[in-house]
């Protein structure tokens, strides 16, 4: 509000500046009489019927805090805050709560690392929000303050969730790093790993503890198994030694009883890690013992190419074979003769396809879909002959099978009209004959079609 104006000429202003929140503290008093009812200059000990304005002015915006009115504007008292007559004592509290506020979010803003870092400067502008905004210059400038802690949070708090998430991901190479069994490359490791660490930034307090006390916990384990391992050092030799021994006698057994070539390079795959993973039996016996096997392994590998280049071979030698199988067949059903001799060449080549064997898998299939097709070809060609053939025989046949038919009702009829037994047994006879011979030829024709048909 604008400065108040009361059109007395008396009026009496007192003026402090008040630098907590930035402005002045004002009272007013105005509207005294005499007894005469005289306007007079009012004095607070007096009975004069004074009111009493009482407020603050922040660069010409005044607030009302108490007013006491006049007597001759009825004496009612009237409050501009909830606070009532402490309402500067308040203000000057809650700006002061408010300066603590704003330190409590840029501590948190600028330097706390913790994962609950969101919820402390929650609870923080929970607090804030509580106090009342007085409109004052201090208030401006503990606003401002205070927001551009908040604001300086959310980015510094994704850098920490980042750098969170790339140490633990440098830190999952401690794993590797358990299982090395040279203990100094182990060391150097583990101060690679904490040069990672260092490079990326922070990633909170708390975690960055965490994370070293990881890594000094790994160095720790490191220096143990060290010592153990040199504290058991002939022990450990003697078992090592024991181990490849054994390693080399699988080894042997393997090479010499072969019967899946894939499937035992990937045992002795598996025996090369069992014998990295033996550990030292010595200098001495190391090399003595890793010339051994050593050579074990170069004798599978050597019988291992020739077993290959041999089935390679064999390979080859099927694929011509069977090439020069095809190309007679083709030859043979392009002739379009269907003779004995073609017949029997035909069913030969079946014999000679099977007598050259497997081609690899690469061309077996193929050829065998390429031989079926040709060998198909000829003996569609020869059924479609002798499907003819079968069709004029069986015509041949039906029509006798008519005319047999018709001359048994004929002998039928000639029975009826015989004069005498003699005559009429010869008939008889004949119908026999002829009934006998109608039977066998409904049995080829049913032949015939079988054959057609099938």
């Amino acid at each position: 509000m604008n400065k108040p104006v009361f059109n007395d000429d008396k009026l009496k202003e007192r003026r402090r500046e008040h630098k907590a929140f930035g402005g002045y503290v004002v009272e007013y008093l105005y509207g005294a009489k005499n007894a005469e009812g005289a306007a007079v200059e009012p004095r607070e000990d007096a009975d004069d019927g004074h009111g009493r304005w009482y407020g603050i002015d922040c660069g010409g915006n005044y607030t009302m805090f108490v007013w006491n009115h006049s007597r001759e504007e009825g004496g009612e008292t009237e409050y501009g805050t909830e606070y009532n007559e402490n309402a500067v004592a308040v203000m000057e509290d809650q700006l002061k709560q408010k300066a603590d506020l704003c330190r409590d979010a840029e501590e948190i803003a600028r330097s706390y690392e913790g994962d609950d870092g969101q919820e402390k400067l929650d609870e923080v502008k929970a607090k804030w929000e509580a106090l009342k905004d007085w409109g004052t210059p201090k208030d401006a400038e503990l606003n401002k303050r205070f927001q551009r802690a908040a604001d300086e949070y959310a980015p510094r708090a994704e850098a920490i969730k980042e750098n969170k998430a790339a140490k633990l991901e440098v830190l999952a190479k401690t794993a590797e790093i358990e299982a090395m069994t040279n203990f100094k490359e182990a060391k150097n490791a583990v101060r690679k790993l904490r040069d990672e660490l260092y490079e990326i930034g922070s990633a909170g307090e708390e975690n960055d503890r965490a994370f070293s006390k990881q890594l000094n916990d790994l160095e720790k384990d490191i220096d143990r198994r060290r010592r153990e391992f040199f504290d058991n050092l002939d022990s450990n030799r003697a078992a090592a030694k024991e181990k490849k021994t054994q390693i080399i006698e699988s080894a042997t057994n393997l090479v010499k009883n072969v019967s899946n070539w894939k499937a035992a390079g990937e045992q002795l795959n598996g025996l090369f890690a069992d014998w990295k993973a033996a550990g030292s039996a010595g200098r001495d016996d190391d090399d003595t013992l890793w010339a051994e096997f050593n050579a074990v392994r170069d004798d599978f590998y050597a019988k291992r190419k020739v077993f290959f280049e041999e089935r390679n071979e064999k390979f080859r030698q099927s694929v011509e074979a069977k090439k020069a199988i095809i190309e007679e067949a083709a030859k043979i059903a392009e002739s379009a003769v269907y003779s004995r001799e073609n017949t029997d060449r035909m069913k030969q080549l079946d014999v000679e396809w099977r007598a050259a064997g497997y081609s690899g898998k690469e061309e077996n299939d193929r050829l065998w879909d390429e031989f079926s097709k040709t060998k198909e070809s000829f003996w569609d060609g020869k059924k479609a002959i002798a499907v003819g053939r079968f069709q004029t025989e069986l015509n041949e046949k039906e029509a006798k099978l008519e005319s047999l038919k018709a001359r048994v009702k004929d002998l039928e009829y000639r029975i009826e009209i015989a004069e005498t037994p003699s005559i009429k047994e010869g008939v008889e006879k004949d119908i026999y004959i002829t009934q006998s011979q109608i039977n066998d030829l409904e049995d080829a024709i049913s032949v015939l079609k079988d054959k057609i048909n099938g």
